[in-house]
């Protein structure tokens, strides 16, 4: 055997270790290391654009109640206006029947005549047409509560109404009097929607 030839079975252990790591090490450089160095600039922009993400979504996720909160309230407020927007005669008459009560008014008449629908076919935004309704009062009480009265569907009610006459007969003997008053209340009917363009656009209260 020449001295060059070289007996492999009696290399140690560790040589053959180290050899087939080193291959191996070769092998993943040229076929994953370097495009992995190569796409490094882009994964590092995903991994910071996915970290944005993920904050953004806990963010979210911790002002979910306040989000729920703030939804269920302008829900609220909508319904609100929307009541307040379309007062009916319902609405109305019972508005006025609450107010004679809380004040001590005890009412001899109270009547409502038929529906009229507005004669310049005004409608609302919605097409809602508007309608109007006479209502007849007559009681016996102070001429202070009837101007408290006059003012208060003036400047407070939900509904938009026009005195037509009032009238204020006093007693002799007393600081009251014979009241009558006659209004006209307008409305949006909320059963009814105009089938042709509005002439007119009306104007809420």
């Amino acid at each position: 055997m020449n001295n060059s030839d070289i007996d492999l079975s009696k290399l140690p252990k560790f040589v053959y270790i180290f050899l087939i790591a080193l291959v191996a090490g070769i092998l993943f450089w040229a076929f994953i290391g370097s495009a992995l160095l190569r796409d490094a600039p882009e994964m590092q922009e995903a991994h910071d654009e996915t970290v944005r993400l993920v904050k953004k979504y806990d963010t979210a996720m911790e002002q979910k109640d306040t989000i729920e909160k703030e939804i269920k309230r302008n829900n609220e407020e909508f319904e609100k206006k929307q009541k307040e927007l379309f007062i009916d005669v319902d609405t109305c008459s019972k508005e006025l029947e609450q107010y004679f009560k809380d004040n001590g008014i005890k009412l001899d008449t109270y009547a409502l005549s038929a529906p009229v629908a507005d004669s310049l076919k005004r409608v609302s935004s919605s097409g809602y047409p508007v309608y109007s309704t006479d209502l007849s009062i007559a009681y016996k009480d102070t001429y202070e509560k009837t101007l408290a009265f006059l003012k208060y569907i003036e400047k407070q009610t939900k509904g938009c109404y026009y005195v037509k006459s009032c009238a204020f007969k006093p007693d002799d003997a007393a600081k009251t009097g014979d009241v009558s008053i006659s209004v006209t209340l307008y409305y949006y009917n909320t059963d009814e929607v105009a089938t042709q363009a509005p002439t007119q656009a009306a104007t809420t209260k």
